[in-house]
């Protein structure tokens, strides 16, 4: 698996829209944001498209993301925002192109798609973590500090430490070792039966997800599951699940179910992963919630499920 060259001050980036669009005034801030790192910005057309809930046609986005790779000026690809419609535009990437131009790249959520493309397929390491629309000049310090770790070197970040005051609990003790794969969870399970799945065999399998109630959770992980996911893989990180908690109240019109109706996060991992007994944490914190680390996806990471320590190699 190789590692692109880390950028350095001064770098000319691409800014990239492969999924959903943003405002005219969100795009300037994000803009702004990949100069507060000391880096050049190049906007692509597709930051200033729109389709529908897409920002701008299949055929748009993925000439973006190509041209951005093809062009030997550019050093790194940020991934404006995510959203919705990355899968789309996975057919219709030149992965031979994207191979022999490996370079930095960055997001996380609806990216997860081409983490699994790039780090399958083309074979070298990208970066899950915040995205310019989240604004690195309002970013905080721990969040801020993880990314830069991660884009300006290709040393290994060692023990990935938590933001204090966030315990990272043990699911099944142990200890593993593999590359890091996975992402964002409804990506994993839309990606089952294309030839862009999830390869988990002898690998960490790390999983993030937001917004999905814990019924919609059980399904994805028990697809996952269904397709030995969880009994190839070495060990298993499972990070942040933001605003994922059933409602409180019910609806009566609309019949949703109250929270007392709901099994609880802690019962569906303990039912649904935890009997494949690979060793598993939980609460690391990288995914849709700040401060979070990034995480340099295809890298060798070991796994001391017991002690919560995950160190990247």
């Amino acid at each position: 698996m190789r590692k692109p060259i880390p950028l350095k001050q001064g770098d000319k980036v691409a800014i990239v829209a492969p999924s959903s669009p943003i405002s005219e005034h969100t795009l300037g801030q994000s803009v702004d944001s990949i100069r507060v790192l000391g880096l050049e910005p190049v906007v692509f057309p597709s930051c200033t498209m729109s389709h529908g809930y897409l920002s701008g046609k299949d055929m748009d986005r993925a000439r973006d993301i190509n041209n951005a790779f093809a062009d030997t000026h550019l050093k790194g690809i940020f991934c404006l925002r995510g959203g919705y419609g990355a899968t789309r535009i996975l057919p219709m990437l030149d992965y031979e192109m994207i191979r022999k131009n490996p370079k930095v790249f960055v997001g996380y959520s609806d990216i997860t798609a081409f983490h699994l493309a790039f780090n399958q397929i083309c074979g070298f390491t990208t970066f899950h973590g915040p995205m310019p629309n989240t604004d690195y000049s309002k970013m905080d310090a721990f969040s801020l500090k993880s990314l830069t770790n991660n884009l300006f070197s290709d040393k290994p970040t060692g023990i990935a430490e938590n933001p204090p005051n966030e315990i990272i609990e043990t699911i099944c003790p142990g200890r593993a070792q593999g590359r890091v794969t996975g992402g964002n969870l409804s990506l994993l399970q839309g990606t089952l039966g294309s030839p862009f799945e999830v390869d988990t065999s002898g690998k960490i399998l790390f999983i993030e997800e937001v917004g999905e109630r814990p019924y919609r959770l059980d399904k994805a992980l028990t697809a996952l599951a269904l397709a030995g996911k969880f009994q190839d893989c070495e060990g298993i990180i499972l990070g942040t699940f933001a605003e994922c908690e059933e409602p409180e109240s019910q609806d009566e019109q609309s019949g949703s179910s109250i929270a007392s109706d709901s099994l609880s996060l802690a019962q569906i991992f303990d039912e649904v992963v935890k009997p494949f007994q690979k060793p598993a944490i939980l609460n690391f914190r990288a995914g849709h919630i700040y401060p979070q680390l990034t995480i340099r996806m295809g890298s060798m990471v070991k796994l001391d499920a017991a002690s919560g320590i995950v160190e990247f190699k």
